[in-house]
């Protein structure tokens, strides 16, 4: 199953460099270049007060139409004891990465073994000790 999706995105990165290498058609449109271009600067403008200035809108907005909302925002009745929908989906992705982790994980060694062993007995021995020291201060101020 792997190995087909391997194959599957193996052939989509082949068509996307082939497509990549190949130059993209641009029509060539002749350049309009103005006779004469006035340039100047802010200070050789006069002053125009914002009240007088005429902005035309971008877009044509309509007023009264009625603003949609999306589909996930409108509330939908919920029938008690009815599945969630998408339960049994994320159940079944989840025994899928569950497979996918036990395909991957290995049984350790016997050096691998008593590493872990080792390092679980002093992490226990620790915790053992700070609890000591905490019930031992604990008799000690009370």
């Amino acid at each position: 199953m792997d190995e087909q999706k391997d194959e599957e995105l193996q052939e989509e990165i082949e068509e996307i460099e082939q497509t990549a290498e190949q130059p993209a058609e641009v029509p060539e449109q002749p350049v309009e270049t103005p006779e004469e271009v006035e340039i100047s600067s802010p200070a050789e403008q006069p002053w125009v007060p914002p009240e007088k200035v005429k902005v035309e809108p971008i877009e044509e907005v309509v007023e009264n139409a009625p603003a949609e909302l999306p589909s996930k925002l409108v509330e939908q009745p919920r029938h008690i004891g009815a599945p969630v929908p998408g339960k049994i989906e994320r159940l079944k992705a989840f025994i899928m990465e569950c497979r996918r982790v036990l395909r991957v994980t290995k049984k350790p060694d016997k050096q691998e073994f008593y590493t872990i062993v080792k390092i679980s007995a002093i992490g226990i021995a620790i915790i053992g000790f700070i609890g000591f020291l905490v019930h031992f201060a604990k008799e000690l101020l009370f």
